[in-house]
């Protein structure tokens, strides 16, 4: 993989900012010894885990819906916008509880976690933009998804022939994959812990993946060992156009990272496979080889799951990567899902994570709270 250019680097007078966490003029590369094997509970079968739900899915009580209700009482007492949702607040007394335990599990167990038993559909849009908004408070700060600067966002097909609103074509190399209904394929977000909540399933396919990363680490160490190596070397990263005029079409950085005992991973073969559109670019065979082989794997390995209306669906993006297939929407059924990005504190999840750690947040762009899909 090569480049016959320079990339650009920011403009001196701009705060130093990162995109997905990841330096934008310099190669995101550590230099680390891998182990040959990793072990401990993030470290799963997917498939056996499907037998067993009730290891990874926390039911709600009439106590935790109440608590959620008080605290979204509140909020529409103080009239704020969306975009100050916070604990102070959004505020909870027992359920906070849960919530701590949900983010144990994103950083010290599975890796995710799914919430079962909001009615969500008995509230207006808004309150429901308030709720998932105020549970995701207690997990982290939000950030921007997108360069129209969405704090919450909306994943729902808004490509030519939806059945909702036709906004973006799909084969557009910028064109961000979530907008439209295609199958998505095994990748991770752009933050440290990505959140959904199910509006709307649609009338068919549309399935949820998760697949653990280091499990894959291990498995390629015993299949090929080849790839793990690639993994290991910077790539190349479509921004999809979201940038600055003086910064950076993409960025430099390794898919996989061993810093301090724990392996990162970085991976968007969407992000990847559009890099082909910029002339002074040359990727090897190679390297797409090892992406399709990726893909298959994780299929093989991957927990699925059919959301339902109301699920809350919590991901860390660091050691699990997820994915969804395709699917088919009818005027009167469309999926659709909300979305969070959250960064979370590192000293309460005992975490050093590595590269940078400021935030993009789209400086061009104001952070908003849309209550419709754009």
């Amino acid at each position: 993989m090569s480049t016959a250019v320079q990339q650009p680097t920011p403009t001196e007078n701009k705060p130093k900012a990162s995109w997905r966490g990841f330096s934008l003029d310099k190669t995101n590369f550590i230099e680390a010894e891998f182990p040959d094997k990793i072990e401990g509970p993030s470290v799963w079968n997917g498939k056996e885990l499907e037998k067993t739900p009730e290891k990874w899915i926390y039911y709600l009580t009439a106590e935790d819906i109440a608590d959620i209700e008080a605290g979204l009482k509140h909020f529409f007492s103080l009239n704020l916008p969306l975009t100050e949702v916070t604990k102070e607040t959004f505020p909870l007394t027992s359920f906070e509880q849960v919530i701590k335990n949900q983010l144990h599990t994103l950083f010290h167990g599975y890796g995710f976690s799914l919430i079962r038993g909001l009615d969500i559909l008995k509230y207006e849009r808004k309150e429901q933009a308030a709720i998932f908004l105020g549970i995701g408070a207690y997990l982290g700060r939000t950030k921007p998804q997108n360069g129209k600067g969405h704090i919450l966002g909306h994943v729902k097909d808004l490509s030519y022939g939806s059945a909702s609103k036709s906004l973006y074509n799909p084969d557009e190399p910028t064109t961000r994959i979530y907008t439209t209904r295609k199958a998505q394929p095994f990748h991770v977000d752009g933050t440290d812990v990505v959140g959904l909540l199910a509006l709307n399933t649609g009338f068919e396919g549309g399935l949820s993946s998760l697949v653990s990363s280091r499990t894959l680490y291990n498995r390629l160490q015993e299949l090929r060992p080849d790839i793990v190596e690639l993994l290991k070397e910077p790539w190349l990263w479509d921004r999809k156009g979201e940038h600055g005029p003086d910064e950076p079409e993409y960025i430099s950085a390794a898919p996989i990272t061993y810093y301090k005992d724990r392996l990162f991973t970085f991976w968007g073969p969407h992000f990847f496979e559009t890099m082909t559109r910029f002339p002074e670019v040359t990727i090897d065979e190679k390297y797409f080889e090892a992406m399709n082989y990726i893909e298959e794997l994780s299929q093989k390995e991957a927990l699925s799951m059919q959301l339902e209306v109301g699920d809350i669906q919590f991901v860390q993006n660091y050691q699990i990567m997820h994915a969804r297939s395709a699917y088919t929407d009818k005027p009167e059924a469309c999926r659709h899902l909300l979305r969070l990005w959250l960064t979370v504190d590192t000293n309460e999840v005992g975490w050093d994570i590595p590269f940078q750690k400021a935030d993009y947040d789209y400086g061009y762009a104001k952070r908003t709270v849309p209550l419709e899909a754009e």
